[in-house]
């Protein structure tokens, strides 16, 4: 059973979330389908008046570090970005790779679920922040973590402001 069946939903929450592209399709890899999937997650945020103290866009999946006035907003947070990513980014032309993402002739940007572990100390979200900010050197896209454009490394590390404002409080 999903923990956030367990606790106490209406209260605020530090949420680490994953969530990934259908068929593992590296969409992310298209400068203009990463962007549109930035501003978007922005623009949610600012939406639901979430803090994103972290993020990671990596060619495949998302990874967010995500702080809502209420737990039990995350599944419509959830619903609603990947919902409007998923419009913004199917109107793009992306050739074959979202020729990849069509289904019966619908774009389909998003596997259905996600998963999040709530974050209960300090700890435990540096833990979550430097799995984030490696997650592009790990994969071999970059050596150093704020090098890559899609991540908030560079606003915590203090070489250059990410895409996205990051809560660093």
């Amino acid at each position: 059973m999903v923990i956030r069946k367990r606790i106490n939903n209406d209260e605020p929450a530090l949420i680490f979330v994953t969530t990934t592209v259908t068929d593992f399709t590296p969409i992310f890899n298209i400068p203009e389908a990463a962007g549109a999937a930035m501003n978007q997650l922005r623009e949610t945020a600012i939406f639901f008046k979430a803090s994103l103290p972290g993020y990671v866009l990596m060619p495949t999946h998302l990874h967010l570090l995500l702080g809502l006035k209420r737990l039990d907003s995350l599944s419509r947070f959830m619903q609603s970005y990947k919902s409007l990513s998923t419009r913004k980014i199917g109107k793009l032309e992306l050739g074959k790779m979202g020729n990849r993402l069509k289904e019966n002739g619908k774009f389909r940007l998003w596997k259905t679920r996600f998963d999040d572990v709530i974050i209960t100390s300090e700890k435990q979200f540096r833990i979550k922040l430097d799995y984030i900010h490696n997650n592009p050197v790990k994969a071999g896209l970059v050596d150093n973590p704020s090098d890559w454009p899609y991540s908030s490394a560079g606003d915590w590390l203090g070489d250059k402001p990410g895409m996205i404002e990051v809560d660093m409080k």
